[in-house]
């Protein structure tokens, strides 16, 4: 499915929404394989307690960035944009 990328600079941009499933895919397995070396020392419970969080933020600014470059509204299309980048260095 691809949109129209409302926040490209220049001519309009597809946003691929492929792109971004396989992001909300790819990356949270990253972080799983990061941690696994975690699971054999703690209960699974305490593992996915640690890991959850990781995991909610990805899937958040994900999303968000998908979303700030298909809204409509300009202001709350950069605002998902900002949130985005400031949910990634956290």
């Amino acid at each position: 499915i691809v949109h129209k990328n409302l926040r490209a600079f220049g001519p309009l941009r597809g946003c691929y929404t492929v792109r971004y499933i396989g992001w909300s895919v790819a990356v949270p397995n990253l972080i799983t394989m990061n941690n696994y070396a975690l699971a054999g020392k703690v209960s699974f419970r305490d593992f996915v307690t640690r890991l959850f969080p990781n995991l909610f933020c990805t899937w958040a600014y994900i999303l968000a960035s998908w979303l700030g470059e298909v809204v409509h509204d300009p202001v709350m299309g950069w605002f998902l944009v900002i949130l985005s980048f400031v949910a990634y260095c956290f």
